[in-house]
């Protein structure tokens, strides 16, 4: 009887444990580098992976919250993982070289780089005024000009947006939103590349752009033009590496990943207000088990690379503001 090719993908894992969960999104040992993980997604990443066996480097502006952050994300000693601070703002190049003279003194490779290290959005505090989300904290907010709250006409809309918006605050967005993951992903890969050539793992390492539905959009969100036009550029910059390194044969897969509405409140609390004034259709916010699930799952896949992978309840499907 003739094989049944249809079976042949199949039978490449038969009578194994490669599908157990364990081996699919087994990272133990692995050593990941966590820009802004001192608070927020970032920290939320960085305890996944010290849970699941990772050695977690974590960087921010402020030692004493780095410092914090560590002892409170590092696991038990059974798990083989933990978290390590170093002080260094990415936001400019003085920080990233000294942030990688630490690792190069510590560490001959990475296995992921995740860029997290960002701005916080503006939209949630101008409608959740009865403090729903508390958490929400994906860096330092510079904020922008309420369109809702200007004069609907030109003139109005001209005087608000204009008048109450600086074009630094437009270029400090940028910076720290788009510009610090450029400089960074390029400084550290040859620490990516390592992992294979000198870790000898299977692929090189990888980088995962933390970004926003608010790159995707359509909407200000409010007002937001300057975050969400920052955001829109991670997104590009994302695809981009991706491209440029895929065409090298470097193997450094590139990922962005779209959280969005996560904060600590419970499930239950106030659905109405999170279907009618957040416009997410699951009338929840995302936890820290939602994110933590998909970041270590965009890490293990080897066969993923320029990929958008949004997490948002549904958000986007609907746009509501």
């Amino acid at each position: 009887m003739a094989p049944n090719t249809s079976h042949h993908l199949a039978q490449t894992v038969f009578g194994s444990d490669k599908l157990n969960v364990a081996e699919l999104y087994k990272i133990k040992g692995q050593v990941a580098l966590v820009t802004g993980g001192g608070s927020g997604l970032g920290l939320v990443t960085a305890a996944a992976l010290a849970q699941n066996g990772c050695k977690v480097y974590i960087t921010g502006r402020r030692g004493d919250v780095l410092e914090q952050a560590a002892k409170d994300a590092t696991p038990g000693p059974e798990t083989g993982g933990e978290v390590i601070p170093i002080q260094a703002d990415v936001s400019d190049k003085e920080g990233i070289d000294k942030l990688k003279a630490e690792i190069s003194k510590r560490e001959k490779f990475l296995n992921v780089l995740i860029n997290s290290k960002s701005t916080s959005p503006i939209f949630f505090p101008l409608f959740l005024k009865n403090e729903l989300m508390p958490s929400i904290d994906h860096g330092v907010s510079l904020g922008a000009p309420p369109i809702n709250e200007a004069d609907q006409t030109a003139e109005g809309l001209s005087k608000m947006m204009y008048n109450d918006e600086s074009m630094e605050k437009w270029m400090q967005t940028y910076q720290i939103n788009c510009a610090s993951y450029y400089f960074t992903s390029f400084a550290f890969l040859p620490f990516l590349a390592a992992a294979k050539t000198v870790g000898n793992y299977s692929e090189p390492g990888n980088i995962i752009n933390i970004a926003s539905i608010s790159g995707i959009t359509y909407t200000s969100q409010r007002g937001q033009f300057n975050y969400n036009a920052s955001k829109a550029g991670t997104i590009s910059l994302s695809k981009q590496l991706a491209c440029e390194f895929a065409r090298r044969d470097l193997g450094v897969r590139v990922n962005g990943y779209f959280p969005s509405g996560m904060t600590s409140v419970h499930p239950d609390q106030d659905k109405q207000e999170f279907r009618q004034n957040m416009g997410i259709p699951f009338a929840r916010p995302g936890n820290a088990i939602d994110y933590a699930q998909t970041v270590i799952g965009i890490m293990v896949n080897k066969y993923q690379t320029g990929s958008e992978v949004v997490v948002d309840g549904g958000w986007l499907l609907q746009m509501a503001f």
